[in-house]
């Protein structure tokens, strides 16, 4: 072998090392919450986006159960979630919004193109980069969307449409699934679901909080009695009633807190 071969072979092997020590390195399970370079930071204008389920196209969030609920559920849940995000800006002196419909009409005056579900979800479309091992969505954004130039080019574009927001909101519905399960001779009928929220610098993509909530509705019966063969799924509301609390809006920037 040349010597020239062999310092090739030297520097991809370095290489190798280098790329997956960062891989390694990242932290896969990073909690919601405050980004801890963004502390002491509050947004002057925020662009409120509806509701939207997580992207097919994307890559799936590692451990959370598939989806597997009706349209006409998710479009609920998301309205509920819509008046929930828009009631937490009531008796906020700093947490300053711009609503969702409003922010629809600015960004098809602007005439932005395609609406902005699609171009969310085109922006945030599986590549073979991205994160396969994150566990939380933090981490998953961190690593796998933030570095597009083009969601950062995009996010320009939206901030111009909105006059000047500084930052964007995403509720996101991540998961929402109903399954039986047979724990040792004990049925369980079980509701499940996972939503987030992301505020995003609009300037370069970065992520300054999110929140997130995932919760289950379980009902239980033995496997062989007669309540198991009548048994339901927990209801919607049931679940919506966990999800949706004040829990999710932990160290948001700039929140007050009335007791």
């Amino acid at each position: 072998m040349n010597k020239t071969k062999t310092i090739r072979l030297l520097i991809g092997a370095i290489l190798v090392f280098v790329t997956g020590a960062c891989v390694t390195s990242q932290n896969l399970d990073e909690k919601y919450g405050i980004d801890a370079k963004r502390i002491g930071f509050v947004p002057a204008r925020i662009a409120l986006l509806p509701c939207m389920t997580w992207p097919a196209a994307a890559t799936r969030i590692r451990d959370l159960p598939i989806s597997n609920r009706p349209t006409t559920e998710l479009t609920s849940l998301c309205e509920d979630f819509d008046k929930y995000i828009a009631d937490g800006f009531d008796n906020q002196p700093f947490m300053k919004g711009l609503s969702p419909r409003l922010v629809e009409k600015m960004y098809n005056a602007a005439g932005l193109q395609p609406e902005i579900f699609t171009a969310i979800s085109t922006e945030w479309a599986a590549q073979k980069q991205d994160c396969q091992e994150c566990t939380s969505l933090p981490s998953f954004y961190k690593t796998s969307i933030k570095r597009r130039s083009s969601w950062q080019i995009w996010l320009s574009k939206l901030s111009g449409a909105t006059k000047g927001a500084d930052a964007v909101m995403i509720p996101l519905i991540l998961s929402t699934n109903t399954r039986l399960e047979n724990d040792r001779g004990m049925l369980l009928s079980i509701r499940s679901g996972a939503i987030a929220i992301l505020l995003i610098d609009t300037n370069d993509g970065s992520l300054i909080w999110s929140g997130g909530r995932e919760a289950d509705v379980i009902y239980k019966a033995f496997a062989n009695s007669t309540s198991a063969k009548a048994m339901r799924e927990p209801p919607t509301d049931d679940l919506k009633r966990r999800l949706l609390t004040d829990a999710i809006w932990i160290e948001f920037p700039g929140r007050q807190i009335y007791r």
